[in-house]
C-alpha cells in the first residue's frame, strides 16, 4: 500500500501516548497552580487543541527519518548505476543490500517493495514509481532526484555521473541538516526545562509553605494572575521552539 507522508494517521499507540500527556500535564497544571481537578479536567481538554500541531511534529519526525534512509539509498543506486545497472535494476538490488541494515517495516524498505512490484508486476517505468514516491514523501531531496533523473533520461546525458553528482550534494545537504537538528535538539531540550522550572518551583512551595500560594488559588484576582502567567509561559515555549526551528 502506497504511504502518503503529509496525511500519515496516528498510530494507536501514539494516540495513547498523546491523551496521557494531555491527562498528565492538564490535571498537574490544575491541581498545582488551581488547586482545582476541575481545571485539571479542563486544562486537559485544553491541551487536546494541540493534537494537529502534535500530528505535524511527529509527520515531520517521520520524514526525517525517511529521508535519511534515502539518502542510504541513494548510495546504493548510484554505486549500482555506475556499474552498468538501470536505475529500476539498482532499486531492486538495493533491497538485498539494505536489508541487512533496515527492517521490513522501515519505510524505505517499505517504498521499494512497493516500488518494485509496480515495476516488476505492473511493468510501470521506474520514472514513473519514483516521480510518485517523490510526490507522497513531499521531500524536495527526492524530487530533486527524480528531476535530475528525468532530466538525463530526456536528455540523453551521461546518467551515471549526473546520478554520482546529484547523489554527492543531496547527501551533503541531508547530512547538513542532521548535524544541524541535532545540535538544535539540545536547545530545544533546554527550553523545555525551562518550561518545567516554575511546575518545580510550585511543587516546591506547596510542599514546604503551603499557605504561601493560597491567595493565588484561593482569590479571583490570584486565579487571573495565575492564568495570565501560565499563557504567558505557553507563549514563551512556542516562541522557543519556532525560533530553534532552521530549515534549509
Amino acid at each position: 500500500m502506497p504511504i502518503y507522508y503529509d496525511s500519515m494517521d496516528l498510530s494507536t499507540a501514539e494516540k495513547q501516548r498523546f491523551a496521557i500527556g494531555a491527562l498528565t500535564l492538564g490535571m498537574t497544571t490544575g491541581l498545582l497552580f488551581y488547586d482545582s481537578p476541575a481545571a485539571g479536567i479542563f486544562l486537559t481538554l485544553c491541551c487536546g487543541l494541540y493534537l494537529p500541531r502534535y500530528k505535524r511534529s511527529l509527520t515531520e519526525k517521520k520524514k526525517s527519518q525517511l529521508l535519511l534512509q534515502f539518502r542510504d539509498l541513494l548510495y546504493s543506486i548510484s554505486s549500482s548505476v555506475s556499474a552498468g545497472r538501470t536505475v529500476a535494476q539498482a532499486m531492486e538490488e538495493s533491497v538485498d543490500f539494505w536489508k541487512a541494515t533496515y527492517e521490513e517495516n522501515d519505510y524505505i524498505m517499505q517504498e521499494l517493495a512497493y516500488m518494485n512490484g509496480r515495476i516488476e508486476k505492473s511493468g510501470e517505468k521506474d520514472i514513473d514509481v519514483l516521480r510518485d514516491f517523490a510526490a507522497r514523501s513531499g521531500l524536495e531531496d527526492i524530487s530533486d532526484f527524480v528531476s535530475v533523473y528525468e532530466s538525463c533520461r530526456m536528455t540523453g546525458g551521461d546518467l551515471p555521473r549526473a546520478i554520482n553528482r546529484a547523489t554527492t550534494i543531496i547527501g551533503d545537504k541531508i547530512t547538513l541538516e542532521r548535524e544541524l537538528k541535532t545540535l538544535m535538539a539540545q536547545k530545544i531540550f533546554e527550553s523545555r526545562i525551562v518550561a518545567l522550572a516554575p511546575f518545580v518551583m510550585v511543587l516546591m512551595l506547596k510542599i514546604m509553605s503551603p499557605d504561601y500560594l493560597e491567595p493565588m488559588t484561593a482569590t479571583r484576582e490570584g486565579r487571573i494572575i495565575t492564568t495570565f502567567a501560565l499563557g504567558l509561559m505557553a507563549a514563551a515555549l512556542v516562541m522557543m521552539e519556532r525560533i530553534n526551528k532552521i530549515e534549509i
